[in-house]
């Protein structure tokens, strides 16, 4: 016999409820005692922090952890309680930052198919940034002389000015334009320049770091002859 009968079955037993009058009592019972009785019970706290049961939660704390029950008191689901705007805020930059984990591995994982697929020993590697650094000292060379042409240059502008100053004379706006313009192209080429010298720092680390996951992919034993 189910639980709920059972009980109704005593209800009955003890309020003696086999007269006519008893029987529309028992049906009544009947038609609500599924419902009623096999409902799981929800359970919260209220806010002056007293653990509550029942059928059903107030509304006022409809937000809370909420502990469901059987009809046994034995817990058979929670469900937890809403997250407050810093929790989801938490959660948010939790989550990328598991985005942004995820997106570094998958692009270890390209550098090192590249690196097997591009190079097949050290050499390789070695004369690959060779030619790359070359390349950026050519370009740093071919600046320089130009610097020093533009030097030169301005050099014959400010004897030119320094003669109209010594014969008091008024100098013409061109030379002043002109110095003015060969200084800015020689700073320019400076800071170009400095920033070349980094790009061949960067890619000395970065041979140095390629050639290390390199012979770890290749399981190679590190010698000296491949250093540059």
């Amino acid at each position: 016999m189910k639980p709920y009968l059972t009980r109704l079955h005593h209800i009955m037993k003890a309020h003696n409820l086999h007269n006519p009058a008893g029987i529309i009592i028992l049906v009544g019972l009947l038609i609500t005692a599924p419902h009623t009785l096999a409902s799981t019970i929800k359970c919260w706290t209220n806010k002056d922090g007293v653990r509550e049961c029942g059928y059903s939660v107030p509304p006022e704390y409809s937000q809370q952890r909420i502990e469901i029950m059987n009809e046994r008191g034995i817990q058979i689901g929670v469900k937890e309680a809403a997250k407050t705007k810093e929790q989801l805020e938490e959660d948010a930059r939790l989550a990328k930052l598991k985005q942004e984990e995820l997106k570094r591995q998958e692009e270890a994982r390209l550098r090192d198919t590249i690196l097997l697929n591009t190079f097949t020993t050290e050499r390789d590697l070695k004369i690959s940034y060779d030619d790359k650094i070359e390349v950026v000292k050519g370009v740093v060379d071919i600046t320089n002389t130009g610097t020093r042409s533009l030097e030169q240059k301005l050099e014959a502008m400010e004897k030119k000015a320094a003669s109209y100053e010594r014969s008091s004379e008024v100098m013409p706006e061109k030379i002043i334009n002109d110095i003015n313009s060969l200084k800015r192209q020689i700073q320019d080429n400076d800071k170009f320049i400095a920033k070349k010298q980094e790009e061949i720092k960067a890619l000395n680390l970065q041979y140095e770091a390629d050639l290390e996951r390199f012979r770890e992919l290749k399981g190679i034993i590190p010698t000296n002859s491949a250093k540059m």
